[in-house]
């Protein structure tokens, strides 16, 4: 069973009720100062514990923290054992080495086009070269909340010496959408373990799938970053594997955060295009249909595989039947929702066609999901006005390349996803690599299919980076680190 008071509580939450956020990109300067400010923080992070009976007040506040590979070599981790005991990818950053090219950050996404965490976190010998080391995040009920607990917390953290490099708000619509106007969050898997109500059509997942050192769904212990035992001065961590080893990682998990840049006009310009009748006028059931045809569903959250000809408000918004689905009994083909349509494609649940049927598509997919947990933004004072609105895209999994980036690389971006050949995903898609491209959407159909081709991207990449959340225990560890 999961241990909810030692995992941080955006693994098993979304906070729903806290619509304001705002995220701090900090540089440590000196460490001794970091891990007082960390002491003192310690208390307020909140965790996964479930609230006790009887009368029970959501919190109006939480705190987040975490790090990346150069931010737990900054609080005092050798950089050594950290190449040995944390994969590569986390090891050498987003911005690192080829992960560029394998999440299809290139062209006017490229890193060093971004406005946060476009440095390389490690160069080749090994030295740390990357400023951007913690990522804490705010959730609270109110700007003005949101604006008392900045200033207590980042007071404290300038003092600390933890500079200030980038810092981001977030709101979420009060209904749950996304800047492109679509329900969002509705297919997100539960965690076996965690008490919580488990709805028609969710997926439950062994821990190891989002937490390091429970089982995952290869019936295997996923790894867990290990520390010399010598380090724990204060005996906080678990026992490693090893006599002289202490568990580091075990109740943390790795959280993806990326800032992506929605251009709402041009979506809208270019699917009016498609929908315009002779007389010029758009067609706006066309319109609506098509843009569904490049998601999966309707705005209103209805899928396309349970209301392919029209929306349904009822539907979309009726938790217990809007995930409710499978593709092959009724839409193997793609014929109601496309074959690469967005949601198809992040996950696939029983429709994978080559070499898996049905339960075995199923297990597949689910050995690569991810814990969603984001908001949009809106940045007022940037100048280029696609660059206003988007999404904060923040995961968590247990593995960074086998969750999040295979959905990225393989399913995303990739061309020949499940029987198709030269598709990307018409709506998040690097359709502008190579330099020049654009995309294509096949929508299936009887008795004749119909290509959309000339898509262009409408979703850019503007920062993000590789973290990890740690446990309490190794937040604990990392503040008395000598």
């Amino acid at each position: 069973m999961p241990e909810l008071p030692e995992i941080q509580a955006i693994v098993t939450s979304g906070f729903a009720h806290l619509h304001h956020g705002r995220y701090f990109f900090l540089q440590v300067a000196n460490r001794k100062l970091a891990q007082a400010w960390l002491r003192a923080i310690l208390p307020h992070v909140a965790t996964s514990a479930r609230r006790p009976d009887g009368p029970k007040k959501r919190p109006d506040t939480i705190v987040q923290v975490c790090f990346s590979a150069t931010g737990l070599a900054a609080m005092g981790l050798d950089p050594g054992n950290l190449k040995v005991q944390f994969p590569r990818e986390f090891f050498i950053g987003m911005a690192g080495g080829e992960r560029p090219n394998v999440l299809g950050d290139t062209g006017d996404s490229a890193p060093d086009k971004w406005q946060v965490g476009g440095a390389a976190n490690w160069t080749d010998d090994d030295k740390p070269v990357s400023n951007l080391h913690l990522l804490l995040m705010l959730y609270t009920t109110s700007t003005a909340e949101l604006d008392r607990v900045m200033h207590t917390h980042l007071a404290d953290a300038a003092a600390a010496g933890l500079k200030e490099l980038y810092r981001q708000d977030s709101r979420r619509d009060p209904e749950g959408r996304e800047p492109f106007g679509y329900l969002d969050g509705i297919s997100q898997p539960a965690i076996l373990g965690v008490p919580a109500k488990v709805l028609p059509g969710q997926d439950v997942l062994q821990p190891g799938e989002f937490l390091l050192g429970y089982e995952n769904g290869y019936e295997q212990q996923s790894p867990t970053p290990k520390v010399p035992a010598a380090l724990d001065v204060n005996n906080v961590l678990p026992a490693g594997e090893q006599p002289d080893q202490k568990d580091f990682g075990r109740n943390g998990t790795f959280l993806i955060f990326r800032k992506l840049a929605q251009d709402v006009d041009l979506l809208n310009s270019f699917v009016s295009d498609l929908a315009r009748k002779p007389d010029g006028t758009v067609d706006h059931a066309r319109k609506d249909l098509i843009e569904a045809k490049f998601v999966g569903r309707w705005k209103s959250g209805a899928p396309l595989t349970l209301s392919p000809d029209q929306d349904d408000p009822a539907l979309g918004k009726d938790s217990k039947r809007n995930n409710d689905f499978m593709f092959r009994p009724t839409d193997e083909q793609g014929d109601r929702c496309p074959v690469g349509a967005h949601i198809r494609r992040c996950n696939p649940r029983d429709a994978l066609m080559a070499n898996a049927k049905g339960e075995k598509s199923v297990t597949i997919s689910n050995r690569h999901r991810i814990i969603r947990r984001g908001r949009p933004f809106l940045d007022e004072q940037e100048p280029l006005k696609k660059n206003q609105q988007g999404l904060l895209f923040i995961c968590v999994n247990a593995d960074i390349q086998r969750q999040f980036e295979f959905i990225q690389q393989t399913w995303i971006n990739n061309e020949k996803f499940d029987g198709l050949y030269e598709d990307k995903d018409p709506l998040v898609g690097n359709v502008d690599s190579p330099p020049g491209s654009t995309g294509t959407h096949t929508i299936q159909g009887c008795p004749v299919r119909h290509r959309v081709k000339g898509i262009p991207r409408f979703v850019h990449v503007r920062g993000g980076g590789y973290f990890f959340m740690p446990s309490i225990s190794a937040l604990k560890f990392l503040s008395a680190l000598v």
